[in-house]
């Protein structure tokens, strides 16, 4: 079998676009302990400026690609694209024309990582799928002065994920406060669309579902994010910081446990499988919750094709099941469609 593994060219000094060196790394030793052929086809920055405007130009890109699959003649393509701050769109739109290639394509198709990767579009669709979610509203410019939100609240950027754009500042717990910030942040992320949500406190957790043949999911050991010698009035979040900056406290204060006494795993399944069949979710997943102190549980974020390099949260929940890493790789491409 041979595999054409696709990423998109990572940023240097940008350790939300450099985990993908990793994650590749991992795919291409376990390819090789499968005996699988493989090549690596790097999409380049397909930024460029248009009557003063940033936009981008994929036709080049999109050639290059079929001319290599053309050559090359894979089996399977292994997507590996994730789009960074600066082509937060990237993703879907190359998950789409992979689809359109009529290769099996692993990971999630193109409309369940669109929808996954518009945080208003996927809370509107779990809201009305009935899958407990933060209430919140958007804003996208202009005058907030009509806003009315619970407090407390937190920001996001609508269309980033590593949690890019989320630190300390966004939670809120002062309606002025909330007013200064938002048209901040609008700006500060490219005029994207902010999404506000109820803050929910207490605990943070990770649920990495695997897809089986034949459509079948698993859900794997469920992790919890704990925040250790954690400042009282410091807010509780997986920020920027947490995910990416070594060496900062948010990041060597969060650790992952699987000990999550207290936590209603069932429901936490169950609910991990809910949105893996309402977003139509394909090969590997990861669902983020909160538990509030009543045990009420809410859906922040639903990943479809999370990192996979040999630190993230899915590889570990993945060793904490039982499965090696050729075993991952084996089943998200046997899972490809």
């Amino acid at each position: 079998m041979k595999i054409a593994i696709v990423h998109e060219e990572a940023t240097g000094g940008c350790p939300d676009t450099e985990d993908v060196i990793d994650e590749v790394c991992l795919i291409t030793d376990a390819l090789g302990k499968l005996n699988y052929g493989h090549r690596v086809f790097t999409i380049s920055d397909c930024r460029c400026v248009r009557n003063g405007r940033e936009t981008f130009d994929l036709t080049m890109v999109l050639s290059s690609l079929l001319d290599g699959f053309r050559a090359y003649c894979p089996d399977v393509i292994f997507n590996m694209v994730e789009g960074n701050k600066n082509t937060p769109r990237l993703l879907p739109a190359i998950a789409g024309f992979l689809e359109l290639s009529g290769l099996p394509v692993t990971g999630s198709r193109y409309e369940s990582l669109l929808t996954t990767t518009d945080k208003t579009l996927a809370r509107l669709i779990m809201a009305a799928s009935g899958i407990p979610t933060p209430a919140g509203l958007v804003y996208a410019g202009g005058g907030c002065d009509e806003l009315t939100v619970d407090l407390p609240c937190i920001v996001k950027p609508s269309l980033e994920d590593g949690s890019i754009g989320i630190e300390d500042e966004c939670v809120v717990h002062d309606a002025a406060e909330l007013r200064r910030l938002l048209p901040v942040k609008y700006q500060r992320h490219n005029r994207q669309p902010l999404l506000i949500e109820r803050y929910i406190a207490g605990r943070e957790l990770n649920v990495s579902v695997i897809g089986r043949e034949g459509g079948a999911a698993q859900v794997l050991p469920v992790a919890e994010i704990l925040f250790s010698d954690w400042p009282a009035d410091k807010p509780r979040i997986v920020s920027y910081k947490a995910k990416w900056e070594e060496g900062s406290f948010e990041y060597e204060n969060t650790p992952r446990s699987f000990d999550v006494v207290g936590v209603p795993v069932e429901r936490v399944k169950a609910l991990a499988l809910r949105c893996w069949d309402v977003f139509a979710l394909r090969g590997y997943a990861r669902v983020d919750m909160r538990m509030n102190d009543a045990g009420g549980l809410f859906v922040i974020e639903v990943n479809a094709n999370p990192c996979i390099a040999p630190w993230s949260g899915f590889i570990a929940a993945a060793r904490e099941g039982g499965y090696s890493e050729v075993d991952v790789i084996r089943a998200i491409i046997a899972a490809a469609g």
